[in-house]
């Protein structure tokens, strides 16, 4: 055991038997660690002879302390009992939630149990509770992007996706459009399975399916108020989706998120489900396709000169290969900094191509806890739709077609957006090409 669990063994000891006080110091401390270090997410594993517990950090899982497995019952009794599950079921997964503070600040811990050899795993997911989202541009929306999004959000009715993975920032990004329109002029609603931000004049409704609230049910009893404005965090069905496009259709500005690899790919997806598509063709203004990479350490974060073989890779990997292809990433990195995306004062392209990119630290340092990353930061696209778009989704064009469509008027997709990103030294090639299909 290291220091830290030094510390939880003093809380929990070697013993047989554990008190109430000593379970609920121990989690209480395994979230102010978390916290502290900036996890997403703690996962408490059985083994023979020990629970391990493991942080979710930018994206990747640490292994940071050792529980006693005698502890394993009465440490799964009060998790289940904070997030109001059954405390005795543990051949069935359960999800559960409950509010925590550290120091000053409310956190949500939605709660996850999973039946598994040696016992149940747990997994605790983390988010603060905030008023207010950071701006589009806090974000990382800029140029092309941030003017196609200000614009589908200028419309007074119509549907605007955010797709990404799970865990990808999706509620933060719809939050955030919700901000730009969120005045006492206009009715908001939200339907989420999730309440993360409390922003105010905004009505708020958490999708509980075992007292009978779906998503599908929140929306329509939304609708039913008549709002301007309406937030469903997930289309997670059919009755869903359908319902919100023709909300979209009548008169309400839908904004609404979907599990999807791309914008192209959340706009077939809904035209799968979709038993009109000719409605959604002409509802939809705008997909936005999303993904979080982890964010370069700005404290030890080193600039290197690639190699030409390198070079060549990478420029064959992003398709710029060609003196058009080069000129367009230097004018697009130009712009980016113009807009404020890194706060690096030198290029690392020249009209001729990629001349210097950023690396992570191999030691790194104290302030990213010696990884050479520290957070995360978004890589987005915009997808707008326009007269071309809705002809092609009316013809059932796959989603590569889309996307040939989209960039002839200006779209910047998701790996070009990363690539800029990461030549602003916001983050590292490698994350790019590890996280965005090429």
């Amino acid at each position: 055991m290291g220091v830290k669990d030094s510390f939880l063994g003093r809380l929990l000891g070697n013993a047989d038997r554990f008190s109430e006080e000593q379970v609920t110091q121990t989690i209480n401390l395994l979230v102010e660690h978390a916290v502290k270090h900036r996890a997403s997410d703690i996962h408490i594993e059985p083994h023979d002879r020990f629970m391990q517990v493991r942080y979710r950090i930018n994206g990747t899982l640490r292994g940071m302390h050792k529980l006693p497995i005698a502890a394993q019952e009465i440490v799964l009794e009060r998790i289940k009992t904070l997030a109001h599950m059954t405390v005795h079921e543990d051949s069935l997964p359960q999800e559960g939630h409950y509010a925590a503070l550290v120091g000053e600040d409310q956190f949500e811990i939605q709660v996850n149990t999973l039946p598994v050899v040696g016992g149940e795993k747990i997994v605790l997911h983390i988010s603060q509770r905030l008023s207010m989202p950071p701006t589009l541009e806090a974000l990382g929306f800029w140029g092309h992007g941030l003017q196609e999004l200000r614009r589908a959000l200028s419309h007074v009715h119509g549907l605007l996706v955010v797709a990404t993975p799970r865990r990808n920032g999706k509620t933060t990004t719809m939050h955030s459009m919700l901000q730009t329109l969120n005045t006492p002029a206009v009715s908001i609603a939200t339907v989420e399975n999730t309440i993360e931000y409390r922003p105010t004049g905004v009505s708020q409704t958490k999708v509980r399916p075992h007292q009978g609230i779906t998503f599908h049910q929140g929306l329509q009893a939304a609708l039913s108020q008549d709002p301007n404005i309406v937030m469903v965090s997930s289309l997670a069905d059919k009755q869903t989706a359908g319902l919100a496009v023709q909300a979209a259709a009548s008169g309400h500005l839908i904004i609404a998120g979907m599990h999807a690899d791309s914008a192209a790919a959340a706009l077939t997806h809904l035209r799968s489900m979709s038993e009109e598509p000719f409605l959604l063709a002409a509802a939809v203004r705008a997909a936005v396709g999303q993904r979080l990479v982890r964010r370069l350490c700005p404290e030890c974060r080193e600039r290197y000169m690639p190699s030409k073989d390198q070079v060549s890779e990478l420029e064959k990997a992003f398709g710029i290969n060609s003196a058009a292809g080069r000129r367009k990433v230097h004018e697009l990195e130009q712009a980016a900094a113009g807009a404020g995306i890194g706060d690096s004062q030198r290029a690392g392209t020249s009209p001729s191509g990629i001349a210097e990119l950023w690396r992570a630290s191999e030691d790194g340092c104290s302030a990213c806890n010696h990884t050479g990353y520290q957070g995360a930061v978004a890589i987005m696209e915009v997808l707008s739709v326009r007269e071309s778009l809705q002809q092609g989704l009316l013809e059932h064009l796959p989603a590569h077609k889309l996307n040939e469509l989209a960039l002839k008027e200006g779209f910047v997709p998701l790996n070009l957006d990363g690539l800029i990103k990461s030549l602003r030294g916001q983050t590292t090639i490698q994350e790019i090409m590890r996280i965005v299909t090429l």
